[in-house]
C-alpha cells in the first residue's frame, strides 16, 4: 500500500489561485497547510473542506513579511508530519508610473514576491528533500506570471519580481536534479482574481484574450505539480507570445509592452 500524500504548504491561500489550489489539493486527498493573513477566510476554507469530506486544510494565519514567518511555517509543517509540496502563491502587484507609486509599497512588494519566496523555500527545502527520498516526491512551485518573460512598463517592479521568481525556480530546478524534488514556475496571463483591485489595474485586464478563472488556473498549476514540469504557461496564446519575444529585438518588446500597458488619461 502506498503511503498517504504528504502535506502541501500553500501561501496566499485566502483568495485567488492560492485559495482555489488549496481546495483542489485537499480534494485530491493531500492535506494542506493554508497560509495567509486573513484568518476568517482560512477558517472558511478549512470548514468547506471538512464539509466536503476532503483532506484536512489547516489554517495558519500570519504575515509572510514578518522575518520569523519562514521558521514558524516550517515548524508547523513539521508538526503536521512534514511538507512534501510548497506552493509560493502569495504576491502583490502595483500598477502605475514608477515615480508616482509609493516607495514603501514597492519595497514591500519586492519583499513578498522575492525575499519571502526565497526564505520560505529555504526553510522548507529539508522537508521537501525528505519527501523526495521516501519516494513520494517533493515539489516547490512559485506562481510567477507571463510578465516574467519581458519588461512590464507601468508594472515595472511587479514584472521584475516575477522575472526573479522564474529565474530562481529554474536555477533551483537544476540544483535539485536527481534529488526527488522538483522546482517549477507557474506563469499564467491575466486571471480573474482580486489581484487587479489590489494592484490598481481596475478593469484594464478584464477583457484580454485567454483570461483564466482562478479554478482553471489552479487546475493547471496542480497538473504542473503532479507532472513535475519546470515552467508552465497555461494557455496557448501566452505560450506562443513568450516564445516569440525571445526572437524579437528587446527595444520592440519594450515598446509593444508599453503600448499595451500604458496608463490612460
Amino acid at each position: 500500500m502506498s503511503p498517504p500524500p504528504g502535506l502541501a504548504v500553500v501561501t496566499g491561500a485566502s483568495s485567488g489561485i492560492g485559495e482555489a489550489l488549496a481546495r483542489r489539493i485537499a480534494a485530491s486527498g493531500r492535506p494542506v497547510l493554508a497560509v495567509a493573513r486573513r484568518a476568517d477566510r482560512l477558517e472558511a476554507l478549512a470548514s468547506a473542506a471538512r464539509a466536503a469530506g476532503h483532506a484536512a486544510i489547516h489554517p495558519f494565519p500570519l504575515d509572510l513579511i514578518d522575518p520569523t514567518s519562514p521558521a514558524r511555517v516550517a515548524a508547523e509543517a513539521r508538526r503536521l508530519g512534514g511538507a512534501a509540496w510548497l506552493v509560493n502563491d502569495a504576491g502583490v502587484g502595483a500598477y502605475g508610473a514608477f515615480e508616482r507609486l509609493d516607495a514603501g509599497r514597492l519595497a514591500a512588494m519586492v519583499r513578498l514576491n522575492c525575499e519571502c519566496v526565497v526564505t520560505l523555500t529555504h526553510a522548507l527545502l529539508p522537508q521537501l528533500r525528505e519527501a523526495g527520498r521516501t519516494g513520494g516526491g517533493g515539489a516547490a512551485l512559485v506562481v510567477a506570471s507571463v510578465a516574467a518573460f519581458q519588461p512590464s512598463p507601468w508594472m515595472s517592479v511587479y514584472g521584475a519580481t516575477k522575472a526573479f521568481a522564474l529565474s530562481f525556480a529554474e536555477g533551483l530546478s537544476e540544483e535539485l536534479r536527481g534529488t526527488g524534488v522538483s522546482s517549477g514556475a507557474f506563469c499564467p496571463g491575466p486571471v480573474q482574481t482580486e489581484f487587479g483591485a489590489v494592484a490598481g489595474t481596475q478593469d484594464r485586464f478584464k477583457r484580454v484574450p485567454s483570461l483564466l478563472g482562478a479554478d482553471e488556473a489552479a487546475r493547471r498549476a496542480h497538473r504542473q505539480l503532479e507532472r513535475r514540469r519546470v515552467v508552465e504557461v497555461p494557455t496557448a496564446l501566452y505560450g506562443f507570445t513568450t516564445r516569440v519575444v525571445r526572437f524579437l529585438p528587446r527595444a520592440w518588446v519594450r515598446r509593444i509592452a508599453g503600448a499595451v500597458q500604458r496608463e490612460i488619461g
